[in-house]
């Protein structure tokens, strides 16, 4: 289930989804002007959560209004945020060998779980300032392929030096189509107690 947020997904993510064999349904996909984001995509997954459960499908997918971002629903209707994106990424790229330093780049806003999950397992998260340009200038500076952060914006240094939502959600795809649902792929993952003060 893709929620477009009547933005720049709305023609293409069900176009690209549906090419690649996909059964799709597509929310918030028509756009009139004045409707981008408007209580939808990924500022606003509750309706995507419940479609999700409802249709029994295998992932949402909450795109932001220009697409540079998506967020995750899992089959059980769970969030996943960028955080969890990185935990499932790390993993999967530890295990075929393609982790440049064993290293993930966040930002003083990833979750203190997802670093002290990824330091149990032999990983280390950098943090950076919030804003994905100080993270591709670490990823940079250090040699890391992957980076980005808690609010959906990642980096596959590999395939592109800026975050794409459509991309990250067919990475995604593609590894719950490897490895299986995403509830099992953030296994482990506790999302501690986070307060941002302006």
């Amino acid at each position: 289930v893709l929620d477009c947020a009547n933005g720049a997904a709305s023609s293409l993510a069900p176009e690209l989804f549906g090419s690649l064999g996909a059964a799709v349904t597509a929310i918030n996909n028509r756009p009139d002007g004045r409707n981008i984001n408007a209580d939808c995509g990924s500022l606003h997954p509750e309706a995507l959560s419940r479609i999700v459960i409802e249709q029994g499908a295998a992932l949402g997918v909450a795109f932001d209004g220009d697409a540079d971002r998506a967020m995750f629903i899992s089959s059980s209707g769970r969030l996943i945020d960028g955080d969890g994106v990185l935990l499932m990424l790390a993993r999967y790229l530890r295990s075929v060998g393609r982790l440049k330093n064993d290293r993930v780049i966040g930002t003083t806003m990833a979750n203190l779980g997802l670093e002290r999950l990824l330091a149990a397992e032999g990983l280390t998260l950098a943090r950076m300032p919030v804003g994905d340009r100080y993270v591709l200038e670490e990823m940079l500076r250090s040699g890391s392929n992957l980076g980005g952060e808690q609010s959906g914006h990642i980096i596959f240094l590999d395939d592109a030096t800026t975050g794409d939502g459509l991309l990250t959600a067919l990475k995604i795809a593609c590894l719950v189509a490897l490895r299986g649902p995403l509830d099992e792929l953030v296994r482990g993952l506790k999302v501690f107690p986070q307060m941002i003060v302006n």
